[in-house]
């Protein structure tokens, strides 16, 4: 009889559980959250407004040239939504397009109070949805800059997603409640101040900042190509936002669809197209909540098709079985795919995509995303008029399974972190010196350190040399002398040569391989940005200066 073993199981839930107990708690991503509820709770109570004012006024068509005016500048716009960073921070663009959105909204209220065309209603729709093209790609941006760990940014995204899709449950409930009690202006009103509680939120945010270039003219033009080039390279970030680009056409398809079978087909009514929307915010505040479980994954392109095949096959469900119950559980499933694919597709980006360029792809992103959803909202109405409400369902439900049958063999290839950048990842977080500091100040920091090889006896530095680098050491053994004298002993994940780059001053001892030695060298600059440019790291910093420099008399500290 054969003894069956069973091997020890991990559970990612606990790690995970844990990255997420750490994202509320952290002082910096708490209110980057709320303000990320607001404006989507604000969005998405504006669209259902301004959609129900639409068919009023013109019918599907109507629906899908405001949906035109909606989407179509935030396509313009949103490539060059790291534009602004190059002069200022990147939390203050996200305070200033926030505040603009609220006022873009009161414009729309004074549209509609003075009775004017719906052309100008898209007007005002236009200008609040270009401002609103920094949002995501600011607020994606930002989360590598604060989280600290791979496992905390992917609770950070989750807990995005989570807010995303209370916001999109709230903000269409909100405005179904308010169009019927007060009428549109006070649903309009209540965008208003929610908007201005988003701004509030973030009064005080400020994130270190590393890696940015100053405000020239070569700055700006870099930034303006940024996002182009990083696609151009990164077969990664490449694939997974033309895979999410056909999510949002479908999206933009959906968007007028739901408007058209909530009064026509479902007999549901104007109160229908905020319950269907409801509904979907409400399944992707469920799939956030499933989603913390991608956390404890290795890779997250699996999770990611099976989420955008997921997405579309419940919409030609709909158009088989037209029925309320059937039509508010498909957007239930809808919304929890729709949080399963945000989470894996922006963190698969954000971890692929350097520093310098990653608020450019992700105003790219956004811009594509828009120029999708504005697509698939202008072509719909033919689409209807061509294969009927029931029949544009079911074509448009089967296109993200294609798209994702597609994408399979590319993205199966792609490293989503390899051993070497882990490796270099692994021994700056075990550094006391860089342990605060965010992920993406760590990975950009890892992108900056060079290889070198010492043999037996070489020396690293000598006493007296100015200090130009900080090494980090990866193999093998260093001996720190200070006048011939011993001082310790150093061996992997250990650094040496913070002093005369931190107190400006010649090395205050030398460093000899023992064996041979493998090292990190990370050049002055970068050093001193990420240490000084954070508070913790900078009394680290202190500290171990303290510690060496009192460790002899004389003193005998190291460099």
């Amino acid at each position: 009889m054969l003894a069956v073993v069973a091997r020890p199981r991990t559970n990612p839930i606990g790690p995970a559980v844990a990255a997420l107990r750490l994202t509320l708690q952290d002082s910096a991503l708490r209110p980057l959250m709320g303000a990320w509820l607001a404006v989507n709770t604000g969005k998405w109570a504006l669209l259902v407004t301004t959609l129900v004012l639409a068919y009023d006024a013109g019918g599907p068509v109507a629906v899908g040239l405001l949906g035109l005016a909606r989407f179509l500048t935030p396509t313009i716009v949103a490539p060059f939504a790291g534009l602004p960073t190059v002069r200022w921070r990147p939390e203050v663009v996200l305070r200033a397009v926030n505040a603009v959105r609220a006022l873009a909204v009161l414009l729309a209220i004074a549209v509609v109070g003075l009775d004017l065309p719906i052309e100008w209603l898209a007007v005002a729709v236009a200008i609040e949805a270009g401002f609103g093209a920094f949002t995501r790609p600011l607020h994606m941006a930002l989360l590598p800059a604060i989280a600290r760990t791979p496992a905390q940014l992917v609770a950070a995204n989750v807990t995005s997603s989570a807010a995303e899709g209370l916001g999109t449950f709230v903000g269409p409930m909100m405005a179904s409640l308010l169009l019927v009690a007060v009428g549109p202006i006070g649903a309009m009103l209540a965008v208003v101040i929610v908007y201005a509680l988003g701004v509030a939120a973030i009064a005080r945010l400020r994130v270190p900042a590393v890696g940015r270039s100053d405000a020239t003219a070569r700055a700006v033009v870099g930034q303006i190509s940024a996002g182009f080039r990083a696609l151009a390279e990164l077969p990664g970030p490449r694939l997974v936002v033309f895979d999410l680009a056909a999510q949002t056409f479908v999206r933009g398809l959906l968007t007028v669809l739901i408007v058209v079978a909530s009064i026509e087909l479902l007999g549901m009514g104007e109160a229908g197209v905020g319950a269907l929307n409801a509904a979907l915010g409400l399944g992707g505040l469920a799939g956030a909540v499933g989603s913390i479980a991608l956390a404890g994954r290795a890779r997250l392109v699996p999770a990611f098709l099976v989420a955008l095949t997921c997405w579309g096959l419940p919409i030609a469900i709909l158009g088989v079985a037209s029925v309320p119950a059937v039509a508010l559980g498909t957007m239930l499933a809808i919304g929890v795919s729709n949080a399963f694919l945000d989470v894996a597709g922006f963190t698969i980006i954000q971890r692929l995509t350097p520093n310098d360029s990653r608020i450019a792809v992700l105003g790219l992103l956004d811009s594509v995303a828009n120029g999708g959803v504005a697509l698939g909202g202008l072509l719909a109405p033919g689409l209807i008029a061509t294969l009927g409400t029931s029949g544009a369902l079911v074509a448009t439900g089967l296109l993200l399974p294609l798209t994702a049958l597609a994408s399979w063999p590319l993205l199966r290839r792609v490293d989503e972190g390899g051993a070497a950048v882990t490796r270099r990842a692994e021994l700056l977080r075990g550094e006391a010196l860089f342990a605060p500091l965010s992920l993406a100040t760590i990975e950009h920091l890892a992108a900056c350190l060079t290889p070198a090889t010492f043999e037996d006896g070489a020396w690293l530095m000598r006493e007296g040399e100015p200090g130009t680098v900080y090494l980090l050491i990866d193999a093998g053994a260093v001996e720190v002398t200070q006048g011939g004298r011993l001082l310790r002993t150093l061996g992997p994940g250990d650094g040496l040569g913070e002093i005369a780059l931190l107190e400006h001053v010649p090395r205050t001892a030398s460093g000899r391989a023992i064996g041979p030695v493998a090292v990190f060298s990370l050049d002055r600059e970068s050093f001193l940005e990420a240490v000084t440019g954070h508070v913790e790291s900078q009394d680290a910093a202190a500290a171990r200066v303290r510690e060496r420099l009192a460790a002899d008399n004389e003193p005998p500290a190291l460099h």
